[in-house]
């Protein structure tokens, strides 16, 4: 974390983030290590736009976690998304100490816009499957090119259009074998979250947006569900390992994702930025089956196969128009 610390800090003290990284793997998934920040200069080659997709994959993989964090517990939806908000504000507001917030529209209605989806999420994964829920959320390409198309009046490209045809195919496959296992109300909240989720890659990439200061004002948001937390029964009667598990886990698929994913939009387009991020309904419904033991159908499976192949497909592309 440390050294996402080091990156993220560097992010909000520069309106351009920072310019040049090194980045080495360790035996972890992926550790980065940042080995010198140089504002506009030119001493390391390896451009931010080169790691940006690994910092996206990585808030992918913690999203991804999330299944097990709600499932394993019995606080409901938004006592669980609070405890994660407070925690961010913390972690957030000692990022931005040094930091002057310039209030705008699109920060603002960025905030909420995460705000709404973080609650309405951790409540879908309450009331419905892991699957169903990530998947239903990750259904935010689509309304970033409508939002496109509405706003800015940009026509897809044919790309564009055939990767969110194949991401329909693969997500729709990845749940419909496991569609009776998901109740209407979580499966209606999964979709409400997908287009707030859409409207944070939307409104990152305006001019005036800054994802920390958004992530920041979202999180201050939650103060309004404290009174309902410290008054909650299941929170009330939660043990001393269950609290450990609590704040490891949202720290984990909270502010430690999200800090990934700040670091990433920047330098990423919102479509690009979505297609990484929708990895997670690929890897959720794993870690609830090896854990909690969730059923994999063998459509889900496929659908799985579909989604990868599309991202590293589009992604390939990305990358060779990059270079």
């Amino acid at each position: 974390m440390d050294t996402v610390w080091l990156a993220i800090t560097n992010l909000a003290n520069s309106n351009s983030g920072f310019d040049y990284a090194y980045v080495c793997y360790s035996s972890s998934i992926f550790k980065i290590y940042i080995a010198s920040y140089i504002r506009g200069g030119n001493i390391l080659k390896l451009k931010m736009e080169k790691i940006a997709p690994l910092f996206l994959f990585f808030s992918a993989f913690l999203w991804s976690l999330g299944g097990i964090f709600t499932k394993s517990v019995a606080w409901n939806g938004i006592c669980l998304a609070t405890l994660r908000g407070l925690i961010a504000i913390v972690v957030s507001g000692l990022m931005l100490l040094n930091h002057k917030i310039k209030l705008s529209f699109t920060k603002v209605l960025a905030g909420i816009c995460y705000f709404a989806q973080g609650v309405l999420f951790m409540s879908a994964n309450k009331y419905t499957t892991s699957a169903n829920a990530t998947v239903l959320q990750n259904t935010s390409p689509f309304y970033i090119i409508l939002f496109n198309a509405l706003i800015y009046k940009k026509k897809p490209s044919k790309s564009e259009c055939v990767t969110c045809v194949c991401l329909l195919v693969g997500v729709s496959l990845a749940f419909v074998g496991n569609l009776d296992g998901g109740g209407t109300k979580g499966n209606t909240m999964a979709l409400a979250s997908s287009i707030f989720y859409a409207g944070v890659f939307f409104l990152s990439k305006d001019k005036s947006a800054n994802p920390l200061e958004s992530l920041f004002i979202g999180n201050l948001c939650y103060l309004i569900f404290v009174p309902a937390m410290l008054t909650n029964q299941a929170v009330r009667g939660t043990t001393s390992s269950e609290w450990v598990f609590l704040l490891v886990f949202a720290t984990l698929t909270g502010i430690a994702a999200w800090l990934c994913f700040a670091a990433g939009i920047k330098h990423t387009s919102a479509l690009q930025a979505s297609f990484i991020t929708i990895s997670e309904p690929v890897m959720a419904p794993i870690w609830t089956f090896v854990f909690l033991h969730e059923t994999i159908t063998p459509l889900a499976i496929v659908g799985c196969v579909i989604v990868i192949a599309t991202l590293l497909t589009y992604n390939l592309k990305a990358a060779r128009t990059c270079s």
